[in-house]
């Protein structure tokens, strides 16, 4: 019996109705408080022996209509049980004036709890509404004690009853009324959440269509090198077709060697800039479970990469020893390197004594890795567009234009950034990157 006693005992929670189940708490213990709180006064408080059988069949009624009102919250009806609630106390100091010993009587006093349950369970309209009603149900009380329509009070309370009363009452209020801060405390709390959410929802929306524009952008750029870049090969290969014919036919086999080997060039950078372009889109998509690397092994892997390029150009390289360790996707931070490493191998071929030198500042408590270079420098106003999809600023330059985009777009999955600064033409190149450091 116990086991089934203590679910019906203990408030109800409503799935999906927060605010429900928050009134429900509240009504189901301000119920067993009130019936606590009359069981206590009517023991307690010092009354008339031939007063003692009118307050228990009233105290008695009280407790039974409480009880009723528990088993509708337990049901669900709660607006309906706060409500009913607010009437069972006006009823119950209303019968106890009436019969007991009219205005002469504690219940008077107890209109305020019915006053302030009204604002609690209902609204302020309510509670507004109930103490006008109660104000007029003491006056019409004493109407009738006054012109001898009730019968005359047979027994009088003590000073002793009265005060406590008054004590029981005071603590039922304080009760109430701390639970209505906790109440508005909660609604405030919970409003300040949503606000909050709300403003995260915005800033997430802001950062997407951000991303969009920046993704159509690059889409815009890539329909452009479609129709362009893409088309520039397959034209070549289209006239050099026809060459081929002419060649074939008057039997001038060098030239037709030389032809094809046109051809074979076309395809060849037809081939580089399609795979350049998936290997573009599969960036953030197909990723290696991070971890944590040495950045020095990083470095030693690129270099071994691009030692062709770099023992071609007789350049000098440069290695921190102070490099630290960091956390991400090896294979792609490698392709990172070999990329910017190439960049400066590429453009300081043609200086008198080329240096490459890779490495790490910090900058405010901020790792800042580097590949500087002494080439031919780029002029501010490109220090953005040159991570752009397909943007060379020298069209001859060998490559499709992709490797610093691939380099930014890896770098940015990382959740770091990349930057570029050079003072100019012939003044040299240092590209910085963010990365997470592992520990």
């Amino acid at each position: 019996m116990l086991k089934n006693f203590r679910p019906w005992v203990s408030a109800p929670s409503f799935e999906g109705d927060e605010e429900k189940s928050r009134a429900a708490s509240l009504l189901n213990m301000i119920v067993f408080m009130f019936i606590l709180a009359s069981i206590l006064y009517g023991t307690f408080s010092p009354i008339d022996r031939n007063a003692i059988p009118l307050r228990m069949t009233i105290i008695g009624i009280f407790v039974l209509m409480m009880l009723g009102l528990k088993q509708a919250i337990n049901w669900g009806y709660v607006r309906v049980a706060g409500a009913m609630i607010v009437f069972a106390l006006w009823f119950m100091f209303t019968i106890s004036m009436v019969f007991g010993s009219t205005t002469n009587n504690p219940a008077f006093m107890g209109y305020t709890v019915v006053v302030v349950c009204a604002g609690l369970f209902l609204n302020w309209r309510a509670a507004i509404g109930w103490g006008i009603f109660s104000v007029l149900t003491g006056a019409t009380t004493l109407f009738m004690e006054q012109t001898d329509i009730t019968r005359p009070p047979q027994f009088h309370n003590s000073p002793f009853s009265f005060w406590v009363a008054e004590v029981v009452y005071i603590l039922v209020i304080t009760v109430l009324l701390s639970q209505t801060t906790r109440k508005i405390a909660e609604s405030f709390a919970s409003a300040k959440y949503e606000l909050e959410a709300r403003k995260r929802i915005q800033a997430e929306r802001e950062q997407i269509i951000k991303e969009l524009e920046s993704k159509n952008a690059e889409l815009e750029r890539f329909t452009y090198t479609v129709s362009h870049d893409l088309k520039s090969p397959l034209i070549t290969i289209g006239g050099f077709v026809g060459l081929l014919e002419e060649d074939a036919h008057s039997g001038n086999s060098e030239k037709f060697n030389k032809d094809l080997d046109r051809i074979r060039e076309a395809k060849d950078k037809m081939h580089r800039l399609l795979n350049e372009l998936l290997e573009l889109s599969r960036i953030g998509r197909l990723m290696n479970a991070p971890m944590d690397i040495p950045f020095a092994q990083i470095v030693d892997e690129a270099l071994l990469l691009t030692k062709g390029r770099v023992m071609a150009g007789n350049i000098q390289v440069e290695v921190s020893k102070d490099l630290p360790i960091v956390n991400g996707d090896r294979p792609r931070l490698v392709e990172v390197m070999q990329n910017l490493i190439d960049n400066a191998a590429k453009f300081t071929s043609d200086q008198p004594d080329p240096r490459v030198e890779i490495g790490v500042r910090d900058n405010k408590g901020e790792k800042n890795f580097f590949v500087k270079d002494n080439g031919i420098g780029i002029d501010p106003v490109y220090h953005q567009k040159i991570f752009g999809l397909f943007d060379k600023l020298d069209p001859r330059s060998e490559g499709t234009g992709v490797g610093l985009a691939l380099v930014k777009r890896i770098i940015e999955v990382h959740n770091g950034r990349i930057w570029v600064e050079s003072e100019g033409k012939g003044k040299g190149s240092t590209f910085y990157f963010t990365l997470p450091i592992a520990g």
